[in-house]
């Protein structure tokens, strides 16, 4: 059985080759192959990979086809649609047996209306709230699109025949699938982590006279992060804490948010650090923070957050989406509540206890996202969807 795996997400090219900036990776893909004899991917044109593309790695894999569209995720295509983008959906749902889209993504939305009218079996994963994200895009045009995007989203998973969600309440709630067959699954993968990993950060905890590292995972071009939120946190605190450094890591421009700290007279010690390869490098730099941030305005189930978490980080983050299944709600602020992250972070930082119960707290709760214990459930809930495609041939 051939099945077609849809989402926005952007390739880069490079001999031959297909290359994600680290959210598909070619490892992703045994999660499909676990109930299908091969693959298909649709994904946008992000052009040739170059030497100043950091961070990427291969998406490519054997049995694993790529069809590259252009993004149709612009004001022309919403209105007038694309004429290339929808000759190649109605071909390539033709060609195949079964869709997979991952929503919200635009390609996902046209994928699954044409599989719906051409009777092809389709599941949805629900990976975001498009209201979320929409009305924190950050001009009128965002917030004027939001409730279209919301009503799109909750009118194609309510009659989908099988969904899967990243959440375990908060999607699910906001976009209930009434009929169909639901799982709840991360998209994030964790290593089992060893016990030495906690013990670790306890002796961190313990030793005293260093500067507290402050750490947050995003992309610089981004508003959904909130990582100027961060920064206004930080220097509202700044004369309430011990000698600090806040590190955030990721890639894109942060000349808006140098600037911002700049301004607030606290620009020596804010540092972009850039990208890093996923896995071990990435795990090595959240063993260096002593205290992670997730003030994001916008999330499905932040995997930053769940990974700094499986290093016993102690983390501050916002209530919105799924981040409250993660952290207790002491350990939460408002999106956009800079004031109120500011005195959790003078609280947290001068509590040794606090800080190592959280270490402990947080690395036993990152267990529950271990790659083992969510590719079981991932695959039992694929191959029955594979059966209910070939019951639909």
């Amino acid at each position: 059985m051939n099945i077609l795996f849809v989402h926005d997400h952007f390739f880069k090219l490079y001999g031959g080759d297909c290359y994600s900036s680290g959210g598909l990776p070619s490892s992703v893909w045994a999660r499909y192959l676990s109930a299908f004899d091969s693959l298909s991917v649709v994904g946008r044109n992000g052009g040739m990979l170059s030497d100043k593309d950091k961070g990427y790695t291969i998406s490519s894999l054997d049995s694993v086809s790529f069809h590259l569209l252009p993004d149709i995720s612009n004001l022309k295509s919403l209105v007038f649609g694309n004429a290339e983008a929808n000759k190649a959906c109605r071909d390539l749902v033709a060609q195949h047996d079964a869709i997979i889209a991952r929503l919200p993504s635009r390609l996902g939305s046209l994928f699954v209306k044409e599989a719906i009218k051409q009777k092809k079996p389709y599941a949805i994963e629900v990976v975001g709230c498009p209201w979320d994200a929409m009305w924190n895009y950050g001009n009128w045009k965002g917030k004027a699109f939001a409730p279209f995007a919301f009503l799109n989203l909750k009118r194609l998973i309510s009659t989908a025949p099988y969904a899967l969600y990243v959440t375990e309440h908060f999607l699910q709630g906001r976009y209930p699938c009434r009929s169909g067959k639901t799982t709840f699954c991360s998209n994030v993968e964790i290593p089992a982590v060893k016990d030495d990993v906690l013990s670790n950060r306890i002796t961190k905890i313990e030793s005293s006279g260093k500067p507290i590292t402050f750490g947050l995972i995003g992309n610089y071009s981004s508003k959904y992060k909130g990582i100027d939120i961060a920064i206004r946190a930080l220097a509202l605190a700044n004369n309430d804490l011990p000698d600090w450094e806040f590190q955030v890591l990721g890639s894109g421009d942060s000349t808006l948010y140098k600037q911002l700290a700049y301004e607030l007279g606290i620009d020596d010690k804010v540092k972009f650090v850039g990208s890093l390869p996923s896995g071990q490098p990435v795990y090595d730099w959240l063993d260096s923070v002593d205290i992670y941030f997730q003030p994001s305005f916008q999330e499905g189930l932040p995997r930053a957050l769940i990974e700094a978490m499986s290093r016993g980080c102690p983390s501050l983050a916002t209530s919105i989406a799924g981040i409250p299944e993660l952290l207790q709600s002491a350990e939460l602020v408002k999106a956009g509540d800079y004031q109120a992250l500011a005195s959790k972070v003078v609280a947290l930082a001068g509590d040794q206890g606090r800080l190592q119960s959280l270490a402990e707290q947080n690395f036993n709760k990152a267990k529950n996202y271990y790659k083992p214990v969510l590719d079981k459930r991932r695959t039992e809930f694929w191959r029955s969807f594979r059966d209910y495609a070939e019951g639909c041939s």
